[in-house]
């Protein structure tokens, strides 16, 4: 067998095995152990598995992952993630569709304390779903907002998709957490059209509430201080090049420890429990990785990439329809799998014919991450709408079909921004000190 069809079933391999729900980390190294074995011999295959063992757990520029994940788990236990759904709901919740776009934020947030688009939507559409049923909202509007609230988290720094990205791809971690300032605040913007251009047209129902008084807004504004400050930190710190993406996770993880100290918000025991979930979360993280390495050392050895980037050179001199190509596949993968697993199997084919057709890999890590998100929530088979279906079963899936609709276009939207005015992600990362 030529390593060309060896990589290509092992591919198909790796997707099998993931979509029977095998976690990736053995799905990705099983393949590329027993892959690389037959290509090399076994004893060769062990000795790269030790060592990519050692080089993915001693990797210094993986230091700011358990860091990141650190600050994530401290913010939770510290009761962040419910006081920012709280506040905005106290802020703008009197206004139509005001729960819906405080269910998209608190979502981002959650999302980016979680990792998981998947969890994300799980856990908000048991907070918010009986929340905004109960001030008269459409189950469609309801079901779409957590539906597609919970894509955005994966895209807001703390990253650790583009963290893992990064390493995968060997990018800057600084640059890509940069190059995220534009589509966030294109993605809110986005949203917020799909929430009111509905409503406006009669299509969905969100009564308005009663205001809340001064000083429960007062009070809300306080608490939405604390995660709008650590994100300015992280994001300034980077920008301003006063810290490196290691130096700003440590002192992110640092500063909402003294938070929740220094508001008696953290307990010892949220303490112990937030390292305890950090160690666990961080073992399965690592665990991915090695498994990625070895599935990437693997696909190398069988020559598939450099294959692939050869029956793409008809088209290499056109960038807009390789892009094209690769959002029919990401889009198509989303029906099977997460954000994650798509991103590590795809990234070590990806990456090679984008470089060859000069496509910034920076840009395309956004692009990528931003794809795949979309594709969780496309009808009719998008992961998030199967996990929101489980987690609210009296929710029909053409409300959640339609409930989507607007947030998939408004995705649509954004990604031929992205694609037409690449500025909107490169600007700030080729910009900065």
């Amino acid at each position: 067998m030529s390593g060309l069809v060896l990589g290509g079933a092992g591919f198909v391999a790796a997707i099998v095995m993931i979509f029977l729900e095998i976690p990736v980390a053995v799905a990705l190294g099983l393949v590329g152990l027993i892959g690389s074995g037959l290509i090399i011999g076994m004893s060769g295959a062990m000795a790269i598995g030790a060592t990519t063992v050692w080089d993915s757990v001693t990797n210094y520029t993986l230091t700011m992952l358990p860091l990141f994940v650190m600050m994530g788990n401290l913010a939770a236990h510290s009761g962040l993630s419910t006081r920012l759904y709280r506040s905005m709901t106290t802020l703008i919740g009197h206004r139509r569709g005001g729960l819906a776009l405080a269910t998209i934020g608190a979502s981002a947030g959650f999302g980016m304390i979680s990792g998981s688009s998947l969890a994300t939507t799980a856990t908000m559409g048991r907070i918010a779903m009986p929340e905004m049923k109960a001030a008269g909202y459409t189950r469609a509007l309801s079901a779409g907002s957590v539906a597609a609230g919970g894509t955005l988290g994966i895209l807001i720094p703390p990253s650790t998709v583009l963290v893992i990205y990064a390493f995968i791809a060997e990018q800057s971690i600084r640059d890509l957490l940069l190059a995220t300032a534009g589509p966030i605040l294109l993605a809110v913007v986005m949203y917020c059209l799909a929430i009111w251009v509905p409503i406006w047209l009669g299509w969905s129902s969100a009564p308005e509430r009663n205001r809340a008084n001064a000083a429960e807004r007062v009070a809300a504004i306080r608490e939405l201080l604390p995660p709008v400050g650590i994100f300015g930190l992280i994001m300034g710190g980077l920008y301003s090049g006063v810290f490196t993406a290691n130096e700003t996770a440590a002192i992110g993880a640092a500063v909402v420890l003294a938070y929740g100290a220094l508001s008696r918000r953290l307990s010892l025991r949220g303490f112990v429990a937030a390292v305890t979930d950090t160690a666990v979360t961080c073992g399965a993280l690592y665990l991915v990785l090695i498994g990625a390495n070895l599935f990437n050392f693997f696909l190398a050895l069988s020559g598939l990439p450099f294959s692939l980037t050869s029956m793409f050179s008809g088209i290499l001199e056109q960038p807009l329809l390789v892009i094209a190509l690769m959002l029919v596949i990401y889009l198509l993968l989303g029906t099977l799998m997460d954000s994650l697993a798509m991103l590590l199997l795809t990234v070590p084919l990806f990456v090679p014919i984008i470089q060859a057709a000069g496509i910034d890999p920076i840009w395309f890590g956004i692009f990528a991450v931003t794809v795949v998100e979309m594709g969780l929530i496309t009808p009719p088979v998008g992961m998030n709408l199967f996990v929101l279906k489980t987690v609210i079963p009296e929710v029909r899936l053409t409300e959640l079909w339609r409930g989507v609709t607007p947030f998939v276009l408004a995705d649509l939207v954004r990604v031929l921004l992205i694609i037409a005015i690449p500025a909107i992600v490169t600007w700030l990362p080729h910009s900065a000190f």
